[in-house]
């Protein structure tokens, strides 16, 4: 009876322990220089300062025992009086602006001439914080949370352990429940406290809550991360351009531009996108384009004929044409043009995926960062994963180029072959004299696996035509899925799944970039019965007129709806058609 009343004692104590996870007191000093730099991180514009970071340090000074500091060690307690009543600033009174944040200090009933002259002096001081520092500093709160839940849960499973009877089984299912609980929690530790590089879970708790939508909004407002191409039409299909993040995979027949449009949109990323900010601020930006299809000297060959003359580039010295690419082009790197495009080549399937980690991460510790990645295409990497069918390999390497773009919240942009019957509906087309072709192909004509329409966020096909009329070249975009929509585009834009936008007459390479001019100059057919695309003008005998879209009939494609975007397309019967 005595042993039963002690063991339900123990049980209640083992419970007790189990509720100090979160209210226990940890005995831990901090040093002067760390107090010093949680007050600069506090203060400076970091991509590292997210609300969960703030929420963490913020637990981490709630939980110290203060009893351990003495009187006389004045210099920590300032500085710790100062870190608390920043975080109450933030978190309790939601305040951004860093000098009301100071003033609120100043503000409090206990703070004193010195406190208020060290907010002055230690501030701006500190603020020099490096990105590298907050990632130790963010490390160092996180290992002293770790540890101090490790400490409770010590206590707490060295008394239920006493609880076990070995000669008595039933005592082990009177503590099964505390034991999961406890195997729970260590296994969530490191969940709760990582700062840096975490998958946030989403929660109706208000905790979680408040730092999953301040966090999000924080990224979803930053403009400075999405990246415009040079064709307006091109952006509306992106609404409204490439993000971090996200897949985005191009289809085509061979020679059917897969190549150009990656190559166009990592010098589009570039030229049309100045205020890019870094993460790291230490860092410079760049675009990494992986070409496993065109060598190194191929590249050159078409980004000279992508930005300057339509020209051989053989008939130019190495001077000549370095001044082009620098002048005409604009590929020299500034202060205030920063944008780096690095351009690697590999041999097909000579990697996977799971070098591009590797490969990015080595530019970051050279000290770029990549904001992009171009991948020229999909069935020349291999996956991480291995697999034993076509199909399967291309499954494995979209999931796997998704993950990576979340990894590291950066677009992810690459192509993949159309299959023979969507090249032979363009060939019949073509040779019967038709235009539009593109209109005819869907999603039943990609090459290797139904999983890369799933996968993809933003899937589009691309072809090249010609108009029948006039016998110019146009590069022909149908939107197949887009995962996400856009509120910036009036309603007649973001019903757009169709265009066709021109080469710069003469060249085959070279597309017209309109993003600067005031109207499109993108068609929405390249029949002569058909206007221009919505909003554009119309060329004619007499001159421009306004164009007026005609009206069409609409019908949703039966299983558009699982993709998250509904898309409408114009029937076409190809045995009446008259183009």
């Amino acid at each position: 009876m005595v042993e039963s009343e002690n063991r339900a004692i123990r049980h209640a104590n083992v419970k007790k322990n189990l509720l100090k996870l979160k209210a226990s007191k940890l005995q831990i000093r901090i040093d002067l220089t760390t107090l010093d730099m949680t007050i600069g991180f506090l203060y400076k514009e970091s991509s590292l300062r997210t609300r969960k970071a703030i929420n963490n340090i913020d637990k981490l000074f709630k939980s110290l025992d203060m009893t351990i500091y003495k009187e006389t060690e004045q210099e920590l307690l300032n500085r710790i009086w100062i870190i608390k009543n920043t975080l109450d600033a933030r978190i309790k009174e939601g305040l951004v602006n860093d000098d009301i944040i100071v003033q609120y200090c100043k503000d409090r009933e206990d703070c004193d001439a010195y406190k208020r002259s060290l907010l002055d002096i230690l501030i701006p001081k500190n603020k020099k914080i490096t990105y590298e520092e907050s990632k130790y500093l963010l490390k160092q709160v996180d290992d002293r949370l770790k540890f101090g839940y490790a400490i409770t849960l010590k206590h707490a499973i060295d008394e239920l352990m006493d609880l076990l009877d070995e000669t008595d089984p039933r005592t082990y299912k009177a503590i099964e429940d505390d034991l999961q609980h406890i195997a729970t929690s260590i296994i969530n530790i490191k969940r709760r406290t990582n700062s840096i590089d975490s998958n946030q879970s989403f929660s109706l708790q208000e905790e979680t809550l408040t730092a999953v939508v301040s966090d999000a909004l924080t990224r979803l407002k930053n403009r400075s991360r999405i990246f415009l191409t040079g064709i307006q039409r091109l952006n509306t299909f992106l609404a409204p351009g490439y993000q971090g993040g996200k897949l985005y995979t191009y289809l085509a027949c061979p020679g059917g531009g897969k190549s150009q449009i990656l190559l166009k949109s990592a010098l589009d990323i570039r030229k049309y996108n100045k205020d890019v900010e870094c993460k790291n601020p230490d860092n410079r930006p760049a675009v990494l384009m992986i070409t496993m299809e065109n060598t190194i000297d191929e590249t050159v060959e078409r980004i000279f004929n992508m930005v300057g003359p339509n020209d051989d580039i053989r008939n130019y010295t190495p001077k000549q044409v370095e001044r082009i690419l620098k002048k005409e082009g604009g590929l020299e790197l500034t202060d205030k043009d920063g944008i780096d495009i690095i351009i690697k080549y590999f041999p097909n399937r000579s990697i996977d995926t799971g070098d591009l980690y590797a490969l990015i991460q080595d530019l970051d510790d050279e000290g770029v960062e990549v904001i992009a990645l171009v991948l020229d295409y999909l069935k020349r990497i291999k996956p991480a994963e291995r697999a034993d069918t076509e199909k399967e390999e291309l499954k494995n390497i979209t999931n796997e180029l998704r993950d990576l773009a979340i990894w590291f919240d950066i677009p992810v942009i690459t192509a993949q072959q159309l299959n023979r019957s969507a090249a032979s509906v363009i060939d019949a087309a073509i040779q019967a004299n038709k235009a539009d072709v593109t209109r005819l192909v869907g999603r039943d004509g990609i090459a290797g696996a139904w999983e890369i329409i799933e996968n993809t966020d933003v899937l589009i096909i691309i072809n090249r035509e010609k108009k029948l009329n006039t016998g110019e070249v146009y590069l022909t975009f149908k939107l197949l899925k887009r995962r996400y929509g856009s509120m910036d585009d009036d309603e007649l834009l973001r019903e757009l799944t169709y265009f066709n936008h021109p080469y710069v007459k003469g060249s085959g390479i070279k597309l017209v970039d309109d993003l600067e001019l005031d109207e499109s100059v993108s068609l929405t057919s390249l029949a002569s019965s058909f206007g221009p695309a919505p909003g554009d003008m119309e060329e004619t005998e007499r001159g421009q007129k306004n164009a007026v879209e005609r009206k069409r009939e609409k019908k949703k494609l039966p299983d558009s709806g699982e993709f998250g975007f509904t898309i409408d397309y114009e029937p076409f019967d190809f045995s009446k058609s008259t183009y």
